[in-house]
């Protein structure tokens, strides 16, 4: 389409096809609303007129405003005048391009309000058409020339893997990366009869702010982006939170792919082409900006009490500061090991990249041999040093009673940042060790052996074994659970692996009820897993929605012949008898219960609050999302919370007063003993979270024909989990880190600084390891401080709420001196950064700068009476083409 089509539009024409207030479904734009819903309905009238006449536009919008949805609107605009308009999506990795099309979904359910075929289907709330992943430029060039989607999507990544290793010298490499690129940009434009896109999208556009670098993106870029008079598209949209990431100059660099920039100022260019606001967070009776609600916290530790360990840093600290001296070099940010964690291993490759080629994460830096020396000598004198950085990151994020039902469960989410892949996994690894000591202290009360202090040191020495377990707690083998007519019979193979494969690192108390294939396959905690899960035993019906999904119990089971034996099942029975049409269970017979069978969800129902009841009664109105629903809690109580021991403790308590009689009478005295507990429960905590996250997780984990995918819960099924570059379905931690179910923390490197959302359940940030620059720092808080996430929904309740983001360091250390100078940075160029002034930042660590008084730079919460910081480049209705929008 051509410029002259692309006439003006107005946030009034915009507000009649898209709302941006999910809430309000009659919402329109007005002039004198400040409201986010307004600014980004202006968002979108300011892009569409900027590309009208400048061909090229700049969301510079800051974290977390809603800028997916403001281009998916621009997108929209474009295919109601156009309906064969073609547009191609750029995003970082595979991750952040599955995000567009989930989003893609989302607002044409929630946010499009016409169903015109254009944008969405006229029969369902669907996209009109299904967008198209491809995961490298040549698939991309073949998708586009089947000329079978509108929608393409593909990674930033694609640009830097052209070429692999086959050729010897960089710059041959380079140079046919470049040919490589130009290849496929002269196929694109053939398949679009010479027109290339109508538009192309490109989310994190700060990946290309290096034009100049010496890598395959930046000389693959060039050439697939085309020159000034063969683009791949007519029209460009870039999208960045940080376009001054590190430099002003980091502007026209990302700019001059698609516009020619010479001789134009960064100022000048942003005020031609950019729109950037600041977020806004609607309260209660006012709106917040970031600085009325983060709190930014300085976490010291020290070696107070620990002798030892403070000669082994002395040592580290005079080894550093030789080697510093001597090669006269300044360490980089995030480079500093510091005193973290780490095995001793031979030496070898041991850079880590991410899928989006930058090397930001690391196994080794300059200070890894030092450690390394001074560990093997601290080994040989009897044992590891002293960790207490690690130790108080892990006491923050681990609440002093897993069971305590009275904490509300989103101050257990807690996001970790850190710069060495190893660190993510001791991380990881501690927090789960610290959660295993209350879990198994929860399961040796129950069982109550002769001497439990002994018995819970011994079985911690031997790291919570499964072994141990067996040899002295395993009821089977001491005769207390006798009531073996319903257990499981045969190999079973275990549930979905788990997200990482460091088994070590994993819950080990929580691999307790798993099956496993080798070793002790089964323990009693596994048995009784099974039996919740199978749908031959009785104890199936515990975890299943109510009969009515609210408070019904089940009056009938089925039995059906297996041979020559007579088998019952209850699963089928259950599900025919919550089904309005009530479909046939097959061969099995239908036979009524004694007496009628109730459910922990019956119960959870009862004890429920009047509205989180109402909000199960609209459930019911809707079976396939009540069903949803039954499938969300029973992953989450079965893998991934401490509701499985809870209730395995229940049941071993429960074991003690010997209850007599067929396997209903055994499932009836359970519940009755468990009903009392119920109240104050972790089952009752979790249930009511769930019912109050299900509606905006439902929006986020859709899998096409499988419906809702709570199956990935599976296999979240430690407290702690870690994302790197090595984790490669970081959609399931994303899932459960949003919701109230595991991994409570997340400790993660780059791979998750940006373009993912992790805002639903979390306020809680530590920055193990300080980030590169105070760019990368926002991009990290940005996962959080979100429109819609756990503050938002705090202020929107009574203008109150704190997102904490945590500091730790080593007193009195480099470590201390580190931080200092960032803090120190970072304060001063923030305000510049809010506005796109951004001064010129080192990732460098000068320690020749003093950093006294560091501390007053820490950002505390501002009085909410004063004014709000103004938005740098806002929406000017005066600038518009000269003819008007029609669609």
């Amino acid at each position: 389409m051509t410029s002259k089509r692309w006439g003006a539009l107005t946030p009034e024409i915009v507000s009649t096809l898209v709302t941006f207030d999910r809430e309000r479904k009659n919402w329109q734009y007005s002039k004198s609303d400040h409201s986010m819903p307004a600014r980004q309905a202006e968002g979108v009238a300011g892009l569409w007129n900027k590309l009208a006449m400048y061909d090229v536009a700049l969301l510079a919008d800051e974290v977390g405003t809603g800028k997916t949805l403001q281009a998916l609107s621009v997108m929209a605009m474009l295919w109601r005048q156009k309906p064969d308009a073609k547009v191609l999506v750029m995003a970082p990795n595979r991750d952040i391009c599955r995000h567009w099309v989930t989003q893609f979904e989302i607002f044409a359910k929630k946010h499009y309000r016409q169903a015109d075929g254009v944008v969405r289907r006229p029969e369902a709330e669907e996209p009109a058409h299904q967008p198209q992943l491809c995961w490298s430029l040549e698939e991309l060039a073949a998708a586009v020339k089947t000329n079978e989607a509108k929608l393409f999507i593909t990674t930033i990544y694609s640009l830097s893997s052209l070429v692999r290793g086959e050729y010897d010298e960089k710059e041959d490499k380079l140079g046919k990366a470049a040919d490589v690129a130009a290849s496929v940009h002269r196929r694109i434009k053939r398949a679009l009869d010479g027109e290339g896109f109508d538009l192309v999208v490109v989310d994190e556009a700060h990946y290309f702010r290096n034009s100049e670098g010496l890598s395959q993106r930046a000389k693959a870029a060039r050439k697939f982006f085309g020159s000034v008079d063969d683009r791949l598209g007519g029209k460009a949209l870039l999208m960045t939170a940080t376009p001054c990431h590190s430099s002003m100059q980091d502007v026209p660099a990302l700019l001059g792919y698609f516009t020619e920039v010479s001789g134009h100022t960064p100022e000048n260019l942003l005020k031609k082409y950019a729109l950037r606001r600041l977020r806004r967070m609607e309260g209660n009776t006012k709106s917040h900006d970031k600085y009325s609600y983060r709190n930014e916290r300085e976490v010291r530790v020290d070696f107070s009490g620990d002798p030892a360990g403070e000669v082994f840093f002395a040592l580290y600290h005079k080894l550093l500061a030789r080697k510093q001296a001597k090669e006269k070099r300044r360490f980089m940010y995030g480079y500093l090991e510091g005193f973290e964690s780490f095995e001793v291993k031979p030496a070898g490759k041991t850079s880590s990249k991410d899928d989006d080629g930058r090397r930001n994460d690391f196994n080794e830096a300059g200070d890894t041999e030092i450690l390394k020396q001074l560990s093997r000598m601290h080994a040989a004198l009897g044992g590891a040093p002293a960790h207490p950085k690690y130790d108080e990151v892990v006491d923050l994020c681990v609440p002093k009673d897993i069971f305590d039902s009275s904490q509300d469960l989103h101050e257990r989410k807690h996001l970790i940042f850190v710069r060495r892949v190893p660190s993510v996994r001791e991380l990881a690894k501690r927090v789960n060790a610290a959660y295993d000591r209350q879990l198994a202290q929860r399961i040796v009360r129950a069982l109550n052996p002769t001497d439990p202090k002994d018995v819970l040191e011994r079985w911690e020495r031997d790291d919570w074994s499964r072994e141990f377990f067996a040899r002295h707690l395993d009821p089977d083998r001491h005769g207390v659970d006798a009531a073996n007519d319903d257990e499981p019979g045969g190999s079973e193979s275990p549930p979905d692996g788990p997200a990482v494969a460091d088994e070590h690192v994993l819950s080990q108390i929580s691999l307790l009820f798993v099956v496993k294939a080798e070793g002790i396959q089964r323990t009693h905690c596994s048995n009784f897993s099974q039996r919740l899960r199978r749908h031959e035993s009785i104890f199936y019906l515990l975890l299943e929605p109510a009969s009515d999904y609210l408070n019904g119990p089940y009056q009938c089971y089925g039995r059906e012949q297996q041979g020559n034996k007579w088998r019952d099942t209850y699963a089928a029975a259950a599900k025919q008898a919550r089904s309005a049409t009530r479909p046939s269970t097959g061969d099995a017979v239908e036979r009524k219960f004694g007496k009628p069978m109730p459910t922990l969800w019956g119960k959870l129902h009862d004890l429920l609050a009047p509205a989180d009841q109402k909000c199960l009664q609209d459930l019911a109105e809707n079976p396939a999302k009540a069903e949803s629903f039954g499938s969300y809690i029973r992953e989450g109580f079965l893998f991934a919370s401490p509701v499985l021991v809870e209730l395995y403790c229940w049941y071993i308590e429960f074991l003690g007063q010997k209850v007599k009689g067929d396997a209903q009478t055994r499932y009836l005295a359970f519940f009755a003993f468990i009903q009392r507990r119920l109240a104050k429960s972790m089952a009752l905590a979790y249930f009511r979270a769930a019912l109050e996250t299900f509606n905006a997780l439902c929006e986020n984990v859709s899998s096409g024909k499988d419906g809702m995918r709570w199956s990935m819960l599976a296999g979240l099924t430690s407290p702690a989990f870690y994302a790197s570059s090595a984790v490669t379905d970081r959609q399931r931690l994303i899932l459960g880190f949003n919701s109230p179910f595991y991994p409570n923390v997340l400790a993660t490197t780059s791979v998750l600084q940006e373009g993912v959302n992790l805002h639903l359940q979390c306020r809680k940030v530590h920055h193990y390891g300080i980030a590169w620059t105070p760019g990368d720092n926002e991009q990290r808080i940005g996962r959080v401080d979100r429109l819609f996430g756990k503050v938002n929904a705090q202020l929107r309740r009574d203008d109150k709420s704190e997102l904490l983001i945590h500091y730790p360091y080593l007193a009195g250390s480099i470590d201390e001196e580190q931080l200092a100078a960032f803090i120190r940075d970072k304060h001063k160029v923030e305000q510049e950064m809010d506005a796109c002034r951004q001064l010129n930042v080192s990732s460098d660590i000068d320690l020749s700068v003093p950093s006294a008084n560091w501390r007053e730079y820490l950002r505390q919460p501002r009085p909410t009476g004063d004014k709000p910081v103004p938005d740098p480049f806002q929406y000017n209705e005066a600038e518009r083409p000269p003819k008007d929008y029609l669609a």
